[in-house]
């Protein structure tokens, strides 16, 4: 975490000089009381008074040094946790798709708004405290190894035996904080899957069964935040208590000594007053070392998504097709020994029109993700115009190769957002997008146009105008290859074979259609026909007859 100090260094050391400076005013102010006290017992009045307005303007300053050290802490606060939370978001979402799929959304949502804000809370406050009260510490030792070696001596043994106890709970804090934050993974999971379920839950009235699942995540929850603030008061309070007998042995000893004239009254009042401090300062420590060393696997799960390897993608190559897309004796297996693909060979040449076909688990939506680059570590060859797909620039792909799925997902945004995503592009650019994937044939149905909402998941739009949406998405960024994995499947007939028929008149379009179906009319108007069977391709020259495809695929 030393790299989000170093982030913002000028404000990091602002706060720890603020801290520092701010602390040293107490035993300042402590000084002068006891020299006040003196002139009080002297029967100084005209120095006492000198003295009290330097005392005014001591605690003046300590006043206004907490206020700026306050908001400089916070700042500094807000500014580390705004870096980790964006830090930790760019690792998350720059993951592979089969890497991101490895675990639920709900748990990298409860890390990003959950487990940052703990580690955050638990890391910059305590380092801030340790560095300025540590500090502080040592220098009211020194100035009461000064006055009195004997009672400093007694401070330090006494402030140390005050801090092994709070420190023994370490251990503990540890297993509850790493348990908090699997406890409110597994919460969100809860929460996500039952607002995402709710047609189905609403549809077949089962939200009693839902109910029961959340509150016992969420009773788990708070039992464990009980027991963790539990803890930690505990180790507040026995810091304290250890700390006030700690005073009250000092003070009898301090107070014996002023008795038998061995220091003056002045001396005990200050003596009493550093000690106060300094073992304030060793409850500090004792409480803070507990909340920062507890603090370690959360940030190392932090770290180990932020600083996670991944697969070498420094290929260079600008991807391209001019010539064809060549697959060569590709093998792929997502468990040992049970190969989804076995030594599949492939060739889809530029502007070419190609169906694939194949019964559900085939093993279609394997090769295009492997197509994509989604999955690095297969056997065998993927080349785009004689370069290997390892040796190929990721961005690029993907400004080459779009692949649109059954489901397509709508930002609840405007219209004009789904299809930019956020990029910039000209009038024209748009235009021609929203022609080419006939958007423009309901953009005047849609309340505000191209500016009107989307709604969650494109509730606002049909099933038809998703996926023209998810074409004009391809459109815009003149895509040169095309896939549709299942991309029309979900739609009424009518639509898809609209939708299907525009595309393959698209004569610098390179097209693959992955289905297990055909839609009628449709099949001869292809360059191909292949089937995916057994992990393996093979073409089909056969003619197909509008009846007899369906029967024949099935």
């Amino acid at each position: 975490m030393l790299r989000y100090f170093k982030r913002h260094l000028p404000l990091a050391a602002l706060a720890v000089l603020l801290g520092i400076l701010t602390q040293l005013l107490t035993p300042l102010s402590a000084v002068l009381e006891q020299r006040m006290i003196d002139l009080i017992v002297s029967g100084d009045i005209s120095g006492f008074l000198r003295f009290l307005w330097v005392a005014a303007g001591a605690v003046l300053a300590i006043a206004t040094g907490y206020f700026l050290d306050g908001i400089t802490e916070k700042w500094f606060t807000f500014r580390f946790w705004e870096s980790l939370r964006n830090d930790l978001y760019d690792a998350i979402m720059a993951r592979s798709v089969s890497r991101f799929g490895e675990q639920d959304t709900a748990e990298y949502l409860s890390h990003i708004t959950g487990t940052v804000g703990t580690v955050v809370q638990n890391l910059t406050r305590p380092v801030f405290y340790l560095i300025s009260y540590g500090v502080s510490a040592l220098v009211v030792l020194g100035i009461m190894i000064w006055y009195s070696p004997l009672l400093a001596a007694l401070s330090v043994l006494c402030g140390g035996l005050s801090m092994i106890l709070p420190l023994r709970f370490n251990r503990k804090l540890t297993a509850l904080m790493t348990q908090q934050v699997e406890l409110a993974a597994a919460l969100n999971v809860q929460l996500k899957e039952s607002l995402n379920g709710h047609d189905v839950i609403a549809a077949y009235g089962v939200f009693p069964s839902f109910r029961r699942r959340f509150r016992r995540a969420s009773g788990d929850v708070a039992r464990l935040e009980k027991r963790l603030g539990v803890a930690i008061a505990e180790l507040e309070n026995i810091g304290r208590f250890l700390d006030r007998a700690a005073w009250i042995v000092t003070f009898l000893v301090a107070g014996t000594m002023a008795v038998r004239g061995d220091i003056t009254v002045g001396t005990l009042v200050l003596f009493v007053s550093l000690f106060g401090f300094f073992s304030s300062c060793l409850t500090v420590y004792a409480e803070m070392l507990p909340l920062l060393l507890s603090n370690r696997e959360n940030i190392r799960l932090l770290l180990g998504y932020i600083d996670e390897k991944r697969p070498d993608s420094s290929g260079g190559s600008r991807p391209q097709l001019e010539n064809a897309l060549e697959v060569e004796h590709l093998t792929f297996q997502y468990r040992p020994d049970i190969p989804v693909l076995k030594n599949l060979g492939l060739t889809i040449r530029k502007n070419e029109k190609v169906a694939l076909l194949g019964p559900s688990g085939a093993g279609k939506t394997t090769l295009i993700r492997l197509l994509t680059g989604s999955y690095p570590n297969y056997q065998g060859a993927i080349r785009y115009d004689g370069v290997e797909l390892h040796d190929l620039d990721p961005a690029g792909l993907r400004k080459l190769v779009t692949v649109i799925q059954q489901n397509t997902f709508i930002f609840n945004d405007t219209l004009r957002f789904n299809i930019c995503l956020g990029e910039e592009f000209s009038d024209e650019a748009l235009a021609q997008a929203l022609r080419r994937s006939g958007v423009e044939r309901f953009l005047k149905a849609i309340p505000g146009g191209l500016d009107g909402p989307c709604g969650e998941n494109g509730s606002k739009l049909s099933g038809g105008e998703r996926q023209r949406v998810a074409l004009a998405r391809a459109m815009i960024r003149e895509v040169k290859v095309l896939i549709l994995d299942e991309g029309v499947s979900a739609i009424d007939v009518a639509t898809a074979n609209e939708i299907e028929r525009e595309l393959l008149e698209m004569r610098d379009l390179t097209l693959l259609t992955v289905t297990h179906r055909f839609q009628d009319g449709l099949t001869r108007q292809y360059d191909r026909i292949l089937v995916m069977e057994g992990g393996t391709v093979r073409e089909k020259r056969e003619p197909f007859g509008p009846r007899a495809t369906g029967e024949e695929e099935r």
